[in-house]
Parts: structure tokens; C-alpha cells; sequence
């Protein structure tokens, strides 16, 4: 930990080069609120962009909630404009009524900052926020997760990591970096406000705390790498568990009963977490226990709906089958064309639809109750094809058919041709968005 004795601002350039260098990210955007924190942030970048060979751009996020804040688009604009960086400002609309204006606003915020399209995404948090995330988490009743606060890197999602290289420096130390460069930032008005109870801890139980417990800032960022040393072993255990309990690249029930109850809930909260799923602790520990006693079921959490059948949890988003093109009216053309455009991927079959089929008139559509195909001994109902492969129950009402003109259906996607229509070197329409949610791989 930096030492606030050593008024060399050269070190926070070496501690974001030095955290640079842990990973070497070449695209990097900043999180630019025009603040002292971001600006700094932006800055050392900046001066170390050449140096380093990285590429640097900004995001403002424009909340509306300030009479200043057209004012702190300004500033940003300007600012990027002067170091060459370019900046995208994003306008939000918070609605404050589910979650408060906090947590509303950082919502919004960070659905921007998951727009981007950068592998990084770099914040400005520091060594105060990180204390003051530790103490509103043990407020507010976190658990090691919530204590833990926030660590350097973190998956934002699939796509982005958000990197905070400014955690090991405190505030004062950004402050006479900003007197050191001459640096211009925003103020915002209400960071002074304490109804907002992270501006009262900061302001008024803070400085009480530190006036009488000597060092209490070295002590809670000593319990905070202490919990993260904790929580990186315990999602090594929940790493181990998933290997097993994803063994065939989907979560089996059954092998996740085996687990203690205690890994059981770790595992969930791991497998919610990948798919962006926050729930309360209660909430956790209720799930856990129902779904260790359900053979089958659904939940609906947020915009996602988890899913147990035949001894898998799947987790879809919320009105999966309504969000497909074909499935308030079929979708006609050129079969081949049409396929593809749709994002079917045609997969070479022994038995699969003709190039002389594809290259008709036809259709995507949804099943209709009397769909039926041929096979060797008569004919199958598709609904029957669709339990037999065991497509995932709320799926089947969507899952795309490819029918003649007349609205004969040729095959099920994914699972079959009819018989009496195969080519012996033919091609199976696959709609790989799906291919996971059916039995047949």
C-alpha cells in the first residue's frame, strides 16, 4: 500500500502501468464521469497509452439527474477532445421507484457500460470507496461476497471485463496528482448531500471512526484482501464443482445433490452470478432447498426463467420462444436464403434435405397440433419427435419447422427429416440458439 508520506505523484503513474502490465489490455474504455477520480484515471492512461501501445477511449453515462449535467457532458467532451480520446455519451432514463435513485442510476450505468465495444472497461474506484463499500456491505448485512468489496478485475459480462486500477491509491493521493497536472474536473453537488447514506459515512462516521480508532483504514483494507483471499479459494471449490457437476456441459441435478447443502448454495449463487442473476440470501437459500426436493419445475427470477427437467437446470431468458422472427407469423422464401438469413446453420446429414429442397419456395413456422412427418413405419406427430428429443418444454410451442409452401412440414430443426424426402448427402437445418435446450445434441 502506497504511502501517503511520499508526495511523488509519479506513483500513480507506476501503479496503473504496474496493473497494466498484470494483463496487458489493448482496448481500454474509461468510465469518464468528469469527476477528480475518472479525469485522473483518463489522464494516466493517456500519458501511458504510447508508451504501453494500448488504445484508449471514454463513456460518459448522462443520468439526467442533475440541473449540471448537460454541463458534465460538456466538460467530457471537451476533455476528450483535447487528449485525442474519443467518447461516447450515453443518455439514461432512471426510474428510481423498484430500487431507489442510487441503485437505479447504476443500473442504467452499467447497462451502458456493457454496450461498449472494448474488452476493457476501466473505472476509477480508490482505496476510500474501497472502505466505504466494505463498511455500507457489512450496513446493509452482505455476506463475504458484499464484504469482500471490489476487486481489481471482474467479468462485467461474456464479453467485457471492468478493471479498476486505482484501488491500491487514495483520494488525496488522486487530488495532488490533479494539482500536480493541472488538472480541471466536475463537482457534483450532491456527493455533499447526507441523505444518501454512503455521503454520510464518508462525511460524519468516518472521521468519527478514525479519530478514535487509530489506523482504521489500514485495518478494514486488511480485512477486505483477507475476504478476498477467502472468496478466490471458495469459487476455486465452486470452480472444482462446477467441473463436475457440468460435467457434460449442462447442470446436473443429480450430481449436484450429491454436494453439502453449503456447496449446494455456493454452486447456485455461481451458476446465477454467470447468468447475471442477483438474489437476496433468503432467496438463495429457499431456492436451494426447493429445487434439492423438485423432480421438475419453473421460477421465474428477474428477466430470466430457470428451468428443471428430466434432471437438468436450464436457465432461458423470460419469453424465450415469443422472441423469435417466425413466431407471430411464418417467415417465407427461398428456403436456402431464408435459412441463413434467420442464422440456421446448414450441417451435412446422411438424409437431410436436398439442395433441389433449399433451393425452393418455403418456410419457418411454428408447430401446429396436427403436424405430422413421415418416417420408416408410418408417421410420427412432431409434438411426439419434440417430447422424444426432449426439447425443453416451454420451447416446443416455437421450435422452428420448415414446411413446404402448401405448409407441409420437410423437418423438424435440429432433430429430423421427413422420410420420404431425404437425400442420401443432404443437410439438416440446425437452429443453434436452441441446440442446448433439447436432449439431441
Amino acid at each position: 500500500m502506497p504511502s501517503e508520506n511520499v508526495p511523488d505523484t509519479h506513483l500513480c503513474l507506476e501503479t496503473v502501468a504496474a496493473a497494466w502490465l498484470g494483463r496487458r489490455p489493448t482496448h481500454i474504455e474509461v468510465g469518464f464521469s468528469g469527476g477528480l477520480d475518472s479525469v485522473v484515471l483518463l489522464h494516466i492512461l493517456v500519458t501511458l497509452r504510447q508508451q504501453y501501445g494500448f488504445r484508449v477511449q471514454a463513456v460518459h453515462v448522462h443520468h439526467g439527474l442533475n440541473p449540471a449535467a448537460d454541463d458534465w457532458a460538456a466538460f467530457c467532451r471537451r476533455c476528450c477532445e483535447e487528449w485525442n480520446v474519443p467518447l461516447r455519451v450515453v443518455r439514461v432514463q432512471v426510474n428510481p421507484e423498484r430500487l431507489g435513485v442510487e441503485a437505479a442510476a447504476r443500473a442504467e450505468r452499467y447497462r451502458a457500460f456493457a454496450a461498449s465495444d472494448c474488452t476493457v472497461l476501466a473505472l476509477a474506484h480508490h482505496q476510500n470507496d474501497q472502505i466505504e463499500t466494505f463498511l455500507l456491505a457489512a450496513a446493509r448485512g452482505g455476506g463475504i461476497r458484499a464484504l469482500a468489496a471490489m476487486p481489481e478485475w471482474r467479468a462485467l459480462n461474456s464479453d467485457i471485463q471492468i478493471w479498476r486500477p486505482l484501488l491500491p491509491l487514495s483520494r488525496n493521493r488522486l487530488a495532488d496528482y490533479a494539482a500536480a497536472h493541472g488538472l480541471t474536473y466536475v463537482e457534483d453537488d450532491s456527493n455533499g448531500d447526507p441523505a444518501y447514506l454512503r455521503n454520510w459515512l464518508r462525511h460524519q462516521a468516518l472521521p468519527a471512526w478514525r479519530q478514535r480508532v487509530a489506523h482504521i483504514d489500514r485495518q478494514i483494507l486488511a480485512n477486505v484482501r483477507a475476504l478476498q483471499d477467502d472468496l478466490a479459494l471458495l469459487d476455486e471449490l465452486a470452480e472444482a464443482d462446477w467441473a463436475q457437476v457440468c460435467l457434460g456441459g449442462r447442470f446436473s441435478l443429480a450430481a449436484w445433490r450429491q454436494l453439502s447443502e453449503r456447496r449446494r448454495r455456493h454452486l447456485l449463487h455461481f451458476l446465477l452470478q454467470r447468468h447475471d442473476i442477483h438474489v437476496s440470501r433468503q432467496y438463495l437459500h429457499d431456492f436451494a432447498r426447493v429445487l434439492s426436493e423438485s423432480e421438475s419445475g419453473s421460477w421465474t427470477v428477474g428477466s430470466k426463467q430457470m428451468i428443471a427437467y428430466r434432471q437438468i437446470l436450464f436457465i432461458v431468458p423470460e419469453h424465450i420462444g415469443q422472441s423469435v422472427t417466425w413466431a407471430d407469423k411464418p417467415l417465407t422464401g427461398r428456403l436456402k436464403t431464408l435459412l441463413q438469413a434467420q442464422g440456421f446453420v446448414l450441417q451435412p446429414q446422411r438424409g437431410g434435405l436436398s439442395e433441389t429442397v433449399l433451393n425452393s419456395d418455403g418456410m419457418i413456422r411454428v408447430p401446429a397440433a396436427a403436424d405430422k412427418i413421415p418416417i420408416h413405419s408410418g408417421s410420427k406427430s412432431v409434438n411426439k419427435i419434440l417430447q422424444e428429443a426432449r426439447v425443453l418444454p416451454p420451447l416446443r410451442a416455437y421450435w422452428p419447422l420448415i414446411a413446404a409452401t402448401d405448409g407441409t412440414c420437410l423437418a423438424v430443426a435440429n432433430l429430423r427429416v421427413r422420410q420420404d424426402i431425404q437425400a442420401e448427402n443432404g443437410w439438416l437445418p440446425v437452429w443453434p440458439q436452441w441446440q442446448d435446450y433439447c436432449g439431441i445434441k
